[in-house]
């Protein structure tokens, strides 16, 4: 639909926007907009005053974009122009007060009072507290572990805790493949003042929560150069960096000035939950839920399903629609049982493990592409990746290392060292041990 020709259903853009961002703001800053023209793949709104233009720049640009998209299916940069100044009306100084983009960002379920403190997280629990209450302190804080420890949990707590005490301040919450595709798309606007919208954007905030860095890729020089300017500019300011990864700074696939900035802060480990964090976690979140479990269907669910937290919290969920279809004030243990049996007997039936996907789910839980773990090249985010296949093809299929040497293209003895490298890692290397057990696991191995 061309919306040069239909500029009269704007409208149905601002509904769309509005399912975006909260009511409050959508009156006070998107309403107000109007529609002008269509040049050059640009949208070009008007904005009744300069400070009504500056907010929406900054703070919904995408929002509006992403709504275009959503209802044209076609992509158009937007620029917004300002009314004539002396027809501009004043702003509610209430509106402009209270305005915080990040109130409907982080999730409300994700604070520090939910987060269940042991010895595998204490220390990152502890560096995150201390990211809110002395911000710029330990600059930049750098949290890794594997999937479900917690990670983006205590992400979206910092950020919540930040705007319950200081509400002014601008906090924001990205993933990074977020952050690469709103940097990729701006950047093929070949617009300089697009290009600028997005630098002072993320230069703006005062704390920033990146979640998922190992997705920034060695690659993408230019993405890279960007992210390395935004970083050292909130670094000189001051403004707290936290950033989350699922492995450690030294294995991350970047250049290596960038790895450098990241050992300037504190970097916390978390580790996989213990079994009385699992407990406890299954406690606390039982009661949230209103379940009330008794100990012994909590050490069953512990016991039965392995894995991280969201597969403990699955089956929470699972426990907690059969208590409504079934109308249970406490679901009895013989039940719970049954749902989690029922669980573990489904991830039974969809396993199917064979070379190819073990491979795959190795490729994968490096974020590297199967050509680079399965070649030749001696950069170490492949070659640990390469070995751990040669290792678990070796132990769970049992095949011999003449046979490995085939499918990976090299000598007996290189697999030979590849397999005796990840026994010798797995002693001082929880990743590997998380990562063996995880393959084991997903395929009913263990």
């Amino acid at each position: 639909m061309n919306l040069s020709e239909k500029h009269n259903e704007w409208n149905q853009v601002l509904d769309e926007v509005a399912k975006l961002i909260n009511p409050s703001y959508y009156q006070s800053f998107i309403s107000p907009l109007k529609f002008f023209k269509i040049e050059n793949n640009k949208l070009i709104l008007l904005a009744p005053s300069d400070m009504v233009r500056k907010h929406v720049e900054t703070r919904y640009l995408s929002q509006i974009e992403t709504a275009i998209y959503n209802i044209y299916q076609d992509r158009y940069h937007v620029e917004i122009l300002t009314e004539a100044k002396e027809s501009a009306p004043v702003m509610n100084e209430l509106a402009i007060d209270r305005f915080q983009p990040t109130n409907n960002q982080f999730n409300t379920d994700y604070t520090f009072e939910n987060f269940i403190i042991a010895e595998s997280n204490r220390l990152a629990f502890t560096a995150c507290s201390e990211a809110v209450n002395r911000p710029g302190d330990i600059n930049p804080l750098y949290l890794f572990g594997s999937v479900g420890v917690g990670k983006t949990h205590l992400l979206h707590a910092i950020g919540n805790e930040i705007i319950k005490k200081e509400p002014w301040k601008k906090v924001r919450y990205i993933e990074m493949t977020s952050f690469l595709n709103e940097f990729v798309y701006t950047v093929r606007q070949s617009s300089r003042q697009a290009l600028e919208s997005f630098k002072l954007k993320f230069q703006s905030y005062d704390t920033l929560l990146i979640d998922d860095i190992q997705f920034l890729n060695s690659g993408a020089d230019k993405t890279q150069e960007e992210f390395f300017s935004l970083f050292n500019f909130l670094y000189q300011r001051k403004s707290q960096i936290v950033i989350a990864s699922d492995r450690p700074s030294y294995e991350l696939p970047i250049h290596e000035r960038l790895k450098s900035r990241f050992t300037k802060g504190v970097q916390a480990n978390i580790q996989p939950p213990s079994e009385d964090l699992r407990i406890n976690i299954l406690k606390k979140y039982s009661q949230i839920y209103g379940l009330q479990l008794d100990e012994i269907s909590l050490n069953y669910i512990s016991k039965n399903i392995l894995g991280d937290i969201r597969y403990l919290l699955g089956a929470l969920n699972d426990i907690l629609l059969f208590k409504k279809a079934y109308n249970y004030f406490v679901v009895p243990y013989d039940k719970v049982k049954e749902v989690v049996d029922s669980r573990c007997e489904t991830r039974r039936k969809t396993s199917d493990l064979t070379q190819e996907t073990l491979i795959d789910m190795i490729c994968e839980f490096y974020n590297q592409s199967r050509k680079d773990v399965m070649g030749k090249s001696r950069r170490n985010e492949y070659i640990i990746p390469r070995h751990l296949c040669m290792y678990l093809l070796h132990h769970i299929f049992d095949l011999n290392k003449t046979l490995i040497g085939r499918i990976f293209d090299c000598k007996h003895t290189t697999v030979l060292n590849g397999i005796h490298n990840i026994e010798k890692k797995m002693e001082i290397d929880k990743k590997i041990q998380e990562v063996i057990n995880t393959v084991r696991f997903q395929f009913d191995l263990i």
